[in-house]
């Protein structure tokens, strides 16, 4: 990824991971229509400038409006009002849909998981007070963020019947679930 100026003007190399996560809350809270907009919020709007020093703008927006347009078929509520089992988010993550093929232990959450909540509690927050239904969808994506420690179990021991059968796979797909949740409440 390219080098974007952080709010504080020093230039930051956000990962696709934290940018699809900020791409997907922005969706699922129909917080606005425009991509562009998300990255204004997060990184001032001069962004674009930087990009063009390096002569990458044309190719960042090109990328930005395809992952834009992915995430809104992936999150359209058409589809998921249709099938509401199904998980069309994950196919267009690339972490999510790698994730199946690399070992783990029980609760290690993988990298791109991680920043893409990140990004996503990041776009969520910017919207102001939650709904009680809306904080508790956004909990779910906040598990991912939890370190295999106290807070982990206590998160475990309060949200499932089962704690001990718990596998990071089932935190992902739950957080993914909420997501769509998130989408869905807003229609």
């Amino acid at each position: 990824m390219t080098l974007l100026p952080a709010r504080d003007q020093t230039l930051v190399n956000p990962s696709p991971d934290l940018l699809d996560g900020q791409l997907c809350a922005a969706l699922c809270l129909q917080m606005t229509e425009d991509p562009v907009a998300v990255l204004d919020a997060h990184w001032g709007e001069d962004w674009a400038e930087t990009l063009a020093e390096q002569e990458l703008l044309d190719e960042f927006m090109t990328w930005l409006e395809e992952r834009w347009q992915t995430l809104g078929h992936a999150l359209d509520q058409e589809l998921l009002r249709h099938d509401p089992d199904a998980l069309p988010l994950a196919e267009t993550l690339p972490w999510a849909t790698e994730r199946a093929h690399e070992p783990r232990s029980q609760l290690e959450i993988p990298v791109g998981a991680r920043e893409w909540a990140c990004g996503f509690l990041e776009q969520s927050s910017m919207r102001g007070k939650p709904s009680s239904d809306e904080q508790e969808l956004l909990d779910v994506v906040a598990a991912l963020l939890l370190d295999d420690g106290a807070a982990l179990r206590a998160y475990l021991q309060k949200a499932y019947d089962r704690p001990q059968d718990i596998s990071a796979s089932t935190l992902v797909d739950d957080a993914l679930f909420a997501a769509q949740d998130l989408r869905q409440l807003k229609s």
